[in-house]
This record gives C-alpha cells, sequence and structure tokens, in this order.
C-alpha cells in the first residue's frame, strides 16, 4: 500500500469515529432493530472503567484461555499488542474466566502507542487507576489485581470471539459510552452510521418540539417514536 493511501485509508478511520462519537448509543442500536438486528448490545455486566470513557473503532479480536504457562518464549500475548492497528478497538474474549487481570496498565500503553483507541476486555483488568490516569478508554467486567503469567494467555488474534454475549469478527465496528456498548456488522458500518445520524436529527426535531409544551402522544403519532 502506497503512503499517499495509507493516509486515505487512516483519514476515512479517522473521520467515522468522529461521526460515531457525536452519536450516542442508544441511537445506534435502534438502528440496527430497524435492520432486524436486535441483539447486537453487548451484556451490561461490560462497563466504562471510568465516566465520560467512549470507544468507536473498528474491532482487533483476542481469544485467551488460562494457562500455567510461565515461558515468555511460548507466551504470545505481548506480540499481539504489535499487530494492531491503528484506530482498531481490542475485543478480548476471556471465555468467561475472571481469574486474573488480563489487561493493565503496560497493556494500555502499548496499545495505545499503536494506535488502539480503546479496548472491551469481557473479564478482568488490573492497574484500574493508572489507566485511568493515562486516559484509555477501557470497558470491562471486573476488576482482579492478579497477573495473568502463569494463569491465563492469549490463544489467537483476529479470529471470531464472543463479547458479553455478542459475536465479534475482526473488523466490526464496535461503538461504547455511558449506556453500554454495540457491535455493529462490518459491511453495516457505514450505512447504519449515516442512519443514526439523521436519526438523531430527527431526535433533535422531537426535542425541541416536546420543550415547546407539545402533546407527546401527538409528537409520538407523528414521528413514531419517543
Amino acid at each position: 500500500m502506497s503512503q499517499e493511501r495509507w493516509h486515505t485509508e487512516a483519514e476515512k478511520l479517522a473521520e467515522v469515529r468522529e461521526r460515531f462519537l457525536r452519536l450516542y448509543v442508544p441511537a445506534v442500536c435502534d438502528v440496527l432493530d430497524d435492520h432486524g438486528l436486535r441483539f447486537q448490545a453487548v451484556s451490561p455486566s461490560i462497563v466504562p472503567l471510568a465516566d465520560g470513557m467512549e470507544i468507536a473503532g473498528p474491532a482487533f479480536t483476542v481469544l485467551g484461555a488460562p494457562s500455567a504457562e510461565s515461558d515468555p518464549q511460548k507466551r504470545i500475548g505481548p506480540g499481539v499488542i504489535d499487530e494492531f492497528q491503528s484506530g482498531v478497538v481490542a475485543c478480548y474474549d476471556t471465555q468467561g474466566d475472571t481469574s486474573t487481570g488480563v489487561w493493565g496498565e503496560l497493556w494500555s500503553l502499548g496499545a495505545a502507542y499503536r494506535g488502539c483507541v480503546g479496548a472491551v476486555v469481557d473479564g478482568a483488568i488490573r492497574d484500574a487507576k493508572r489507566i485511568v490516569a493515562q486516559g484509555f478508554p477501557i470497558f470491562h467486567t471486573v476488576k482482579r489485581p492478579t497477573d495473568a503469567l502463569g494463569r491465563f494467555t492469549v490463544v489467537e488474534s483476529q479470529c471470531a470471539v464472543t463479547i458479553g454475549g455478542v459475536r465479534v469478527h475482526p473488523g466490526d465496528y464496535i461503538f461504547g459510552d455511558v449506556d453500554g456498548v454495540v457491535v455493529i456488522p462490518s459491511d453495516l458500518t457505514l450505512q447504519v452510521l449515516e442512519e443514526a445520524e439523521a436519526l438523531v436529527d430527527r431526535e433533535h426535531v422531537i426535542r425541541k418540539r416536546l420543550q415547546g409544551g407539545e402533546s407527546p402522544a401527538d409528537v409520538y403519532r407523528e414521528f413514531g417514536k419517543l
């Protein structure tokens, strides 16, 4: 890929991310409902580490499993960070394990350096105070102070994973805010974005009408939404 082409793709990715971050997750969920995709919001057990954290970007998936292996030469986890591409959101599937903090401060530093814009960890994290201070956006289920060495390891990356009950494929678009995290199939990303923007514009009109004292029932009959 030429340097000129790379800049074009990077700028496009950044623009899409900025447009998503001007929206809110419930609006995107409503659009996905219209497409018959009613189960794209991950479990509410996955929450932002700190108030105000938001994520938006294509998924880079990571699959882990319990492991007693402690030989650094046989553990592929740190190498996965080197594979991160600019603009991705890391999606870490621990297959239900919460015995150890699989993501911490140093993973966040390495990920951010490579352009990763956030992470969704369906499992435990650690170093929470330092991650917050760093400003790296992360959604997670629980916190555990124990290290992954000798307890847990990455087994594969860029494969299909399950995050909060939702199947995620590499490149699916991940959008998260205070209301939760939603997974958008990659081939629908731009269409969903445009339709969500149009929906938010309609909601602005509805909001003004309601603030002006109009009957919610009348507004609902006109717009089919409240």
